[in-house]
């Protein structure tokens, strides 16, 4: 007999060993091993909250509005939306946000701060100044209140984006 056949081979002395199932159990373990890593690089790409595959841009295609987010939140945990919009003819930007973000996010600061605000059914309407170069860009700090999928616009001179979010527990 060699000596790798006579290794896993199962003995009774000097302990008990059965060899078929330690070896079924070492596969088992590597497999867990290799489950476990493969965890550990996904959460480095963003996929549970911040991170490469977690960070958006999305834009109009006239560029009139564009709204960076992160794609996957944590619920509880401090987020910031940043949208930059082009002022209308009147100099001025009128935001609107709707959809799920007033109901699965709370605003704690806005900057700029907005002229005037009003709200509406499910939404928020947000009018700033724009500045020397006509465009506004306003920072949305957010804390995630709900859970699951959301979904929520922002709108500004007759331009929309929609975006959607997952909030983890």
């Amino acid at each position: 007999m060699s000596s790798r056949t006579d290794e896993l081979s199962s003995r009774n002395y000097p302990i008990q060993e059965d060899m078929v199932l330690q070896s079924r159990m070492w596969k088992t373990e590597r497999i867990g091993w290799t489950i476990l890593i493969g965890i550990i690089l996904i959460t480095f790409t963003g996929v549970f909250s911040t991170g490469p595959l977690s960070r958006v841009i999305a834009q109009t295609a006239a560029g009139d509005i564009q709204v960076q987010y992160q794609r996957f939140e944590r619920h509880g945990a401090s987020t910031e939306i940043k949208i930059n919009t082009r002022a209308g003819k009147d100099g001025q930007v009128w935001l609107t946000l709707d959809g799920d973000m007033l109901e699965s996010f709370t605003i704690e600061s806005i900057q700029p701060e907005p002229i005037s605000s009003e709200s509406f059914g499910r939404g928020l309407r947000l009018r700033f100044q724009s500045g020397p170069e006509g465009r506004t860009t306003a920072y949305f700090s957010l804390r995630p209140s709900g859970l699951g999928l959301t979904e929520s616009a922002v709108h500004a001179d007759g331009e929309h984006i929609a975006f959607t979010q997952f909030i983890y527990p």
